[in-house]
């Protein structure tokens, strides 16, 4: 089906542009539909001008049709297959490092995140001759522990940063492999 009217055509033109993030199948078929509607309007003797009014301006209907389809994807074929495949290839081979990863980095992180304060707090303690011997217990000097203890809390913060980047990044690809992005 050809339309004809050179206005129709730029409208047709800017949708396909606005659409080119969807698959080329797809954004053939939203032009092929949007085609076929101009051209059963104008049979009908609708003006062409109202008919666009009506479906809005092409950047507009273009990123309608864009949330439709990231809302509701359509599968093709045996693409759930592979999905389904791809996530428990994922789980399998995911889910030990995950739990190595975030168990060791956690536990780490949480312990030198509390504990650097603490021994920085203890060697200020104890240039000025204070004792918190009940609650921290070491055998550096202050100045020692007034050096390791914020060591030991940017190691802590290191660790639960890495940890947090880590399960970002699993969940980027339980995502990708999940919805087949």
């Amino acid at each position: 089906m050809e339309t004809s009217h050179p206005t129709a055509q730029r409208y047709l033109e800017a949708l396909e542009r606005g659409l080119s993030a969807m698959a080329p199948a797809d954004r053939r078929e939203v032009v092929s539909e949007i085609r076929a509607h101009l051209h059963d309007a104008q049979a009908a003797g609708q003006p062409l001008a109202d008919v666009l009014t009506r479906l809005g301006p092409a950047e507009s209907l273009a990123n309608a049709y864009l949330v439709e389809s990231y809302l509701n994807p359509q599968p093709a074929g045996a693409t759930w297959i592979r999905r389904g495949l791809g996530l428990a290839g994922l789980v399998v081979f995911g889910s030990l490092p995950t739990v190595l990863l975030t168990s060791v980095l956690g536990s780490i992180g949480v312990a030198f995140l509390a504990a650097g304060p603490a021994l920085f707090a203890a060697g200020v303690c104890g240039l000025f001759g204070v004792s918190l011997a009940p609650v921290v217990q070491t055998d550096l000097k202050p100045w020692q522990s007034i050096l390791l203890g914020p060591a030991m809390g940017a190691v802590g913060a290191l660790c639960l940063w890495l940890m947090y980047r880590y399960l970002r990044w699993m969940v980027c690809i339980l995502r990708l492999v999940a919805l087949g992005c």
